[in-house]
């Protein structure tokens, strides 16, 4: 194999790592990011303002439409 052959196989190489780099941080990111979101709890039910609305109803006294 010629030095010119040996010269381009390593840019190659190169360019390959270079390219490789951000597409693994790009998963580690997106990795990171799912663990992130699974790790996340509940804080606010779906219901809470009904429930929340009802028992203001009942403290004052009011009748509820429902």
């Amino acid at each position: 194999m010629g030095i010119e052959k040996m010269k381009k196989k390593a840019k190659l190489c190169e360019k390959q790592l270079r390219e490789e780099k951000p597409n693994s941080q790009l998963e580690r990111d997106r990795k990171a990011a799912r663990i992130a979101i699974e790790s996340i709890k509940r804080t606010v039910h779906f219901d809470d303002a009904l429930h929340a609305e009802r028992e203001f109803l009942a403290i004052i006294g009011a009748t509820s439409s429902w």
